[in-house]
């Protein structure tokens, strides 16, 4: 048996087959967390990847200043953009409240530092930045929303759970979520396990497909370079072969293959669809 085997691999090839069987396509994107400096991490991620990949990047952590090797990875590695990943990822959240760098009742000083975060990475990446807020910890309060639009922001992204209701609409941001984490946060913080991941995969894109998430939204893929160990390396790449082989079988091409992944760039592109 290898690791592309098994009835957590079974129940994703069923779900595709659903998806074929009803002309669908069912999209998927790719988001990583934390990238500040080129690293031999964000390397292996670069060298790993073949589809599109969403860097969100921390614009002011004291401890992890922005480097300008990054911006450097990233003009040479053409499927990567780069998202705005907080301000400096810090916890700003009242003691005994969850983590978050954006708890209620925004203030002057954190609303300036959005702001400026998002200045200096439009400056570092130019065209490569899109104008994309992905809070830490994937928390920021109801009141910042109607805040982003006016400070430049046109996406969100956040993380999203079973039964995924679909967000709020907020005038003038497009929240594209991601919905499969490969970390046990909560447990080894390690890998979270191949049954996991494909579990919240195939959940997701049934949710799609049967109405009760929205179908325009493709299906996301969270990782962490800097915390990844051999067996999340592994998982990511067995992930990518295997839609590439469910891409190349048949006759003709299926619906499902490693064009599925669709560019974040394109996801926050005006009048943005998935043709399903």
């Amino acid at each position: 048996m290898t690791d592309r085997t098994g009835p957590a691999w079974d129940d994703l090839a069923r779900e595709f087959d659903r998806w074929e069987a009803a002309d669908g396509q069912p999209t998927l994107w790719w988001r990583d967390d934390d990238a500040v400096e080129a690293t031999p991490a964000l390397a292996r991620l670069q060298a790993l990847a073949r589809v599109p990949v969403a860097l969100a990047v921390i614009p002011a952590a004291p401890e992890r200043p922005l480097r300008e090797s990054l911006a450097g990875a990233v003009a040479g590695w053409p499927g990567a953009c780069v998202l705005q990943h907080g301000i400096a990822h810090r916890n700003a959240a009242a003691a005994g409240e969850k983590k978050s760098e954006f708890p209620p009742t925004p203030s002057t000083e954190t609303v300036a530092g959005l702001r400026a975060g998002l200045t200096a990475l439009r400056q570092v990446f130019g065209e490569r930045f899109q104008p994309v807020l992905t809070p830490p910890w994937n928390r920021i309060a109801p009141d910042w929303l109607p805040l982003l639009p006016d400070l430049g922001f046109a996406g969100l992204s956040r993380f999203g759970t079973a039964p995924y209701a679909e967000p709020q609409p907020q005038p003038g941001l497009l929240e594209i979520n991601t919905h499969v984490d490969v970390i046990d946060w909560r447990g080894s913080r390690g890998f979270a396990g191949t049954e996991s991941c494909l579990g919240r995969l195939a959940s997701h894109l049934a949710a799609r497909r049967t109405g009760q998430a929205g179908r325009d939204r493709p299906t996301g893929l969270l990782t962490h370079h800097l915390v990844h160990d051999t067996a999340t390396w592994r998982f990511i790449e067995n992930l990518q072969d295997w839609l590439a082989r469910r891409g190349e079988a048949g006759s003709r091409p299926v619906p499902g293959g490693l064009s599925c992944f669709v560019s974040a760039v394109d996801l926050w592109s005006p009048g943005f669809t998935v043709h399903a």
